[in-house]
């Protein structure tokens, strides 16, 4: 069931993907500061390695704002939903130094982070992240009582560390790390505690700093998403009735059921604090298997792509055109992106990143359940 929301009225776009809007701010939770990948990265890797992100380039932001808006969607993540919900503005990246707001919170996601400290598509792993919370917080506090430096550069007050929402979103690039290096199905399971181990070094990390209120997402259904289901030929799978390879979804909820215990037992030893579990995993799947009920026509399909069962080809990413075996092969974009779940093989478009958003917002699929809709006055989204 939804949440009795008020709703949120967007007045203007500026630079850098800010919006100001008329909306009541959460006094519960002041701030929000993010952890993750791509799937909430919010102009990060491009702030850190310019021209490296395809999100730079058209067709990405072609929902929201019409134009690329650094984000790995046609338009907004969940992430810039949640700050919308929470009367914030977007987050600006940790990378970014221009234009920066920092009031309200940081987001420290890049795209292909991991959880463990390897060697992969992106070095800001999530150790690296806690470090940067860390250093961003001592230039904070370093610089409170200084009017000039915080006006010049949006700083939070230093009582937000211990008030803001921490939101871990991270995990899945752990699994297609082992999967590109030919790695079984059990080995991949063999190893994925070391994600959960890093997702507590997090924590540990943020709570010695004050943190206390934190909300860890899961990871969602793997083998619903068009990049899994065609880059891994050498991977024996079978398909559920949503279309789905049950196999890579089975590794998902094994280290979902690891990171669920290993939150309750964050709980426990840290005193004072509110740590959530996020079960995006079943907002995610009932999205898939009941697609058509929420006004998608697509489930495992992308919108941007170049064909095929699943849209989705690894070698010519959406918005790409390239020469593959002496033929052009370009990169198209369906007409109308809120009919897909997918948007680029690899993440969701706008219109399910609202949904998945609002079943989020419900406190439904929170453990233990975390009532925002009590705590905070949220806004439509």
């Amino acid at each position: 069931m939804e949440s009795t929301l008020i709703p949120v009225v967007i007045v203007a776009l500026v630079s850098l993907g800010q919006i100001s809007r008329v909306a009541s701010e959460c006094a519960t939770f002041p701030a929000l500061f993010n952890f993750g990948d791509s799937t909430s990265d919010t102009g990060g890797i491009q702030a850190a390695f310019p021209t490296f992100s395809q999100a730079e380039f058209a067709p990405y932001g072609m929902t929201f704002p019409g134009k690329p808006f650094l984000r790995y969607s046609d338009g907004r993540l969940g992430v810039d939903f949640l700050s919308e919900a929470l009367g914030i503005p977007y987050l600006s990246p940790y990378f970014q130094s221009v234009g920066s707001n920092y009031t309200y919170g940081v987001n420290f996601a890049t795209a292909g982070a991991t959880s463990q400290a390897v060697t992969y598509i992106s070095p800001f792993s999530l150790n690296v992240q806690l470090n940067q919370f860390r250093e961003f917080k001592q230039r904070v506090l370093a610089s409170n009582g200084s009017d000039r430096t915080r006006n010049l550069n949006a700083l939070p007050s230093p009582s937000v560390f211990s008030r803001a929402i921490y939101y871990v979103d991270i995990g899945g690039n752990d699994f297609s790390y082992g999967y590109t290096r030919n790695m079984t199905f059990d080995q991949v399971k063999g190893y994925i505690h070391q994600v959960v181990d890093g997702i507590i070094f997090l924590v540990k990390g943020v709570y010695a700093e004050g943190g206390k209120t934190f909300i860890i997402s899961d990871v969602g259904p793997q083998g619903c998403v068009p990049y899994f289901l065609t880059n891994f030929p050498n991977l024996a799978v079978t398909y559920d009735s949503a279309g789905c390879a049950r196999e890579f979804n089975a590794v998902t909820q094994y280290y979902n059921g690891l990171l669920r215990k290993a939150s309750r037992l964050m709980r426990a030893a840290f005193t004072g604090t509110t740590i959530v579990y996020l079960n995006s995993y079943d907002i995610k799947y009932a999205l898939t298997l009941n697609a058509a009920s929420y006004g998608f026509q697509y489930a495992t399909r992308a919108c941007c792509g170049t064909g095929g069962d699943y849209n989705y080809n690894f070698g010519v990413q959406c918005g790409e055109s390239k020469i593959v075996n002496g033929k052009s092969v370009v990169s198209t974009t369906c007409k109308d992106p809120s009919q897909y779940l997918n948007w680029d093989g690899v993440h969701y478009t706008e219109a399910a990143n609202r949904i998945i958003t609002r079943q989020i917002l419900s406190g439904n699929y929170f453990d233990p359940k975390l009532p925002l809709d009590t705590l905070c006055s949220l806004n439509t989204i």
